[in-house]
């Protein structure tokens, strides 16, 4: 079994991981490789962070339990 921590810690590298792929394709497709396009993913990156990693704190153990009533 996995220490708390480390479920936490797992979560947030996932989160990193998809809101940089995520913000970094809706980016590029609505605006383009321009000028200023970093400045745009980077603070796209950023507030979809803080948005995400929440409700990903408070979703994922009532995922897990609401899962693990139908599979085990």
């Amino acid at each position: 079994m996995q220490k708390k921590h480390e479920i936490k810690v797992t979560l947030t590298v996932m989160v990193l991981v998809m809101i940089f792929v995520v913000t970094f394709v809706s980016v590029s497709v609505n605006f383009g490789y321009n000028i200023g396009f970093i400045e745009k993913w980077i603070k796209s990156w950023g507030l979809f962070f803080i948005t995400v990693l929440p409700v990903v704190m408070i979703v994922m153990p009532i995922i897990k339990n609401t899962i693990s009533k139908f599979v085990y």
